[in-house]
């Protein structure tokens, strides 16, 4: 059932003999994981930490690192995921496709990706075909395209749910749900005595349709491309806006506080943890790139984009300029909104 609620406190965590126990808060202490065929040693800053916190990866207990788009990956016993074969530079090593739940209760499968029939043949095998819900995080091109096909694969139709993109998304990010959800809404599924309970949290700014999901019996948030592990997500105007990023950064901060979120699993890339800390980094990353384009524009006032990104992105290598060129063009009409005093 679709369950709609606006409170916002966390679902009971008792742990039970079928049911992993709430993943414990990760640590500092370095972590193994299995890496190109050797066992390699990883450190807390390092992007795959966190992933080898939440399964538990320890030096006895080795989780295979290596990408690979043939089978799911179990994150723990109600949440699997399947890296869709699109990797690229904009997509990393593949969109992230997720399944939560379990046999008793069926699936709910979180961002289908792209319209790649393997991809969502392998989506609907691991779920023995019980997809209850399709949910898109937002509509762009590598994470909703295989909702419709996929739901055409399920005997039961499961209903295709997100938001309706917005008037200036692209035409290759046209999405329309089944059902639109709605901040604050809880998809339940119930099987046995377990349950999984998804919380909307409604994340404007990399998409005007963009939402971030928390997992409130296991205390995880997925985070669509809001939040990444390894790079920073690309805020294209007119769709994407940034002032409207940095407030989503702010609820999902205030929800990660809530709800005593430990974990993010983001659309592209490894699990992160230290989820409160990867936020304020993040939010402290992007004004302070503000704050550069800001000089930029003062030393060169009668400039123009080019002539500003040179200057702000000079850390950043040329060939990622054009990409870098949107986020900086949000930037500017951020700063400027603000000096006009909008």
């Amino acid at each position: 059932m679709v369950r709609a609620t606006q409170r916002l406190h966390a679902a009971p965590r008792a742990a039970t003999p079928s049911q992993a126990p709430r993943a414990a808060a990760p640590s500092e202490a370095p972590r193994t994981g299995w890496l190109d065929g050797q066992p390699t040693l990883f450190q807390a800053h390092q992007p795959p930490y966190g992933e080898l916190a939440l399964v538990g990866a320890s030096d006895d207990l080795a989780h295979v690192l290596d990408w690979q788009h043939q089978r799911p990956v179990a994150l723990l016993k109600n949440v699997q995921r399947l890296t869709a074969p699109n990797p690229g530079m904009m997509t990393g090593p593949g969109t992230n496709s997720y399944l939560v739940g379990d046999a008793a209760s069926g699936y709910i499968v979180i961002d289908p990706g792209p319209n790649e029939h393997a991809h969502l043949e392998r989506l609907w095998q691991a779920a023995a075909g019980q997809i209850r819900f399709i949910v898109c995080t937002h509509s762009h091109p590598d994470h909703s395209p295989g909702a419709a096909p996929l739901q055409a694969r399920c005997d039961m139709r499961p209903p295709i749910l997100g938001l309706p993109s917005g008037a200036h998304a692209a035409a290759s990010a046209f999405f329309r749900p089944d059902q639109a959800l709605a901040h604050g809404q809880v998809l339940s599924l119930q099987g046995g005595a377990h349950s999984h309970s998804l919380q909307v949290v409604h994340t404007p700014g990399h998409a005007a349709n963009h939402l971030c999901l928390l997992l409130l019996e296991d205390g995880l948030l997925f985070s669509g491309d809001h939040v990444l592990n390894g790079s920073t997500t690309v805020v294209n105007p007119p769709d994407g806006d940034m002032t409207a990023y940095l407030d989503s950064l702010d609820a999902l901060a205030q929800a990660c506080a809530e709800h005593g979120i430990d974990f993010i699993l983001p659309a592209h890339g490894y699990v992160l943890g230290f989820a409160a800390q990867a936020i304020a980094q993040l939010k402290a990353h992007r004004l302070r790139r503000e704050a550069k384009i800001a000089a930029a524009m003062q030393t060169k006032p009668d400039g123009g984009l080019d002539d500003w990104l040179a200057l702000a992105y000079d850390d950043v290598p040329p060939r990622l300029w054009p990409v870098a060129a949107r986020s900086l063009l949000a930037h500017v009409q951020r700063i400027q909104r603000t000096a006009a005093g909008a």
